[in-house]
């Protein structure tokens, strides 16, 4: 594409660590488990005492979740909603787009595309431990390309129609 520039992922975006500090009675607690394909599963309100200690990222309206743990599983979600009171476990990983420079659904696709779980996987099962493993040094060491933030609504546009299409022909 004529004007695409190619960057490191992390140069369009940034990995958020802010600790939900609200005492609210009831909030939603979001696993790993609880994000898949694109899609935040769980929205159940639960009391806010007694909370696992993994329960302790907050996120917002068009941040991505992703999990750390085996990215073959595509355990990852754009956030297209208001999340008041959700709190994600330390095992996802909340990424926000440089809105100046690329669009968070751009960013979620380019993430979600299947050469870029299957590179993350790959960096995954090379490193050390109990279970195939990232962190946001991987995927900020990516490469995105990143053409204008025009062109990018344009390919956005139609990659949700092409899914609009897909969730209607599954119905």
């Amino acid at each position: 594409m004529n004007g695409t520039i190619y960057m490191p992922v992390g140069e369009v975006c940034s990995s958020i660590s802010d600790t939900y500090r609200e005492k609210k009675n009831m909030v939603t607690l979001i696993n790993t488990s609880d994000v898949l394909e694109g899609r935040v599963l769980n929205h159940e309100r639960v009391p806010n005492s007694n909370l696992k200690g993994q329960f302790k990222k907050t996120f917002q309206r068009d941040d991505i979740l992703y999990s750390e743990i085996r990215p073959q599983n595509r355990r990852f979600a754009y956030v297209d909603f208001s999340p008041i009171d959700y709190i994600a476990s330390t095992k996802l990983m909340v990424i926000r787009a440089k809105k100046d420079v690329v669009s968070p659904k751009y960013l979620y696709y380019f993430l979600k595309n299947s050469s870029t779980v299957a590179e993350l996987q790959l960096l995954a099962e090379t490193r050390s431990g109990t279970f195939p493993q990232i962190t946001f040094s991987e995927v900020a060491n990516l490469t995105i390309p990143v053409p204008s933030l025009a062109v990018q609504e344009v390919i956005v546009q139609t990659m949700q129609c092409l899914e609009d299409k897909i969730t209607c022909n599954e119905q």
